[in-house]
């Protein structure tokens, strides 16, 4: 009971001092308010771009994929014919190895029953060089099955111009990235000739224009159903060179892309083994991040130190009085304590208001920007 009267009066005597020098105090508020500002800003800020950029990236890569790679043998001729010497062989010759994911369409199937997959789509993707008059540009041809595909990407929702309806229906017929189709000087309903790797010339229709928003894919890639990639390649139906899989929780992707590698005997990665650059650069701007809201909320500490510094200062005539009325050290700490305490909570508390309207603020002008969008005049 004593406890709690001594702490009364010395938050009495704390709150008549800050009443005094309302001026210091409320700099000290302020200082801390604003530090708490900028770090709730900041961190929302560096927060909100990291996940941006991660969504655009899955817009158009799949959490992991599965794929046969081109690899050098382990043992070469020499190795099996005098196994207890030392054999020396450069340049040795890669392993004839086909694209082709053996059993692939089966794989596919056994995937979509796994709860851990959200979507799985197989694919063929192969380099072709697309010719029109003159112009000859390399670029990429991607068989799809379109509905796998747009579940995993929504390639639906970016079409600029046309349909992916006739891609199963019409022969030949392509959906073209829009910089790849600038570059050529087509659009729909153009035709041009796609000439294979194996020197194989088609004439294919541009039945719709595609729009990813990632520079690189936009100007070099094209869709095509699988059927007719398997047509221009002079493949059977099983044939397919890539797996791409979504996953209900993608951080599991790693550890599932490990367990799908031996379980299928396929080469494979994830998401965050392709995008290594990207998360080293979230890490840094974190770090930046941290650093500088850190060392703003403790310059607004040192605001407080002075404060109350000078206050002590101040008062050195009130604090004798005060332990010569019988007050103990730490009673007299405790007057200075509160202030501090108040000036910091008092701040802080103003400090997540404002950090909060600041960062609402920030995402209601551009949300209001995309709602007021009139569908006609785009």
């Amino acid at each position: 009971m004593k406890l709690l009267k001594d702490l009364k009066l010395s938050s009495s005597i704390a709150f008549t001092h800050m009443r005094a020098k309302l001026k210091q105090t409320v700099i000290g508020m302020v200082g801390v308010a604003f530090g708490i500002t900028v770090f709730i800003f900041m961190v929302s800020f560096i927060k909100g771009t990291n996940t941006y950029v991660q969504d655009i990236i899955f817009e158009q890569s799949p959490h992991l994929r599965l794929y046969n790679e081109v690899q050098i043998a382990e043992k070469t001729l020499l190795d099996k014919i005098a196994p207890n010497s030392v054999n020396v062989v450069h340049h040795l010759k890669p392993k004839d190895i086909l694209p082709n994911l053996k059993g692939g369409k089966q794989v596919v199937q056994e995937l979509k029953q796994d709860s851990r997959v959200e979507a799985v789509s197989g694919v063929i993707s192969t380099q072709v060089f697309y010719r029109l008059g003159s112009s000859s540009i390399n670029g990429l041809v991607n068989g799809i099955n379109f509905e796998d595909e747009n579940a995993l990407f929504n390639l639906g929702s970016k079409l600029v111009e046309g349909s992916f309806a006739e891609l199963s229906t019409k022969s030949n017929s392509m959906v073209m990235g829009v910089g790849l189709a600038e570059k050529l000087n087509v659009k729909t309903g153009d035709k041009l000739h796609i000439t294979t790797e194996n020197g194989d010339s088609f004439l294919v229709t541009i039945i719709g224009l595609l729009k990813t928003g990632i520079t690189d894919i936009d100007k070099q890639q094209s869709y095509a159903n699988i059927k007719t990639v398997q047509r221009f390649l002079r493949v059977p139906s099983a044939y397919i060179t890539n797996i791409k899989i979504k996953l209900q929780n993608r951080e599991q992707a790693p550890e599932l892309s490990g367990e799908f590698q031996r379980k299928y005997n396929y080469q494979g990665s994830d998401w965050k083994k392709d995008n290594a650059a990207l998360l080293e650069g979230d890490v840094l701007r974190n770090m930046i991040v941290f650093g500088v809201a850190g060392t703003i909320l403790l310059v607004a500490g040192f605001g407080i130190f002075n404060i109350l510094t000078m206050m002590i200062y101040e008062k050195m005539k009130d604090i004798a009085i005060l332990k010569a009325m019988g007050f103990s050290d730490t009673d007299v700490r405790w007057i200075f304590l509160t202030q501090a305490l108040v000036i910091g909570l008092v701040g802080a508390l103003l400090g997540l208001v404002f950090g909060l309207l600041t960062t609402a603020l920030s995402g209601y002008i551009p949300s209001r920007k995309a709602a007021n969008v009139d569908p006609i005049s785009i």
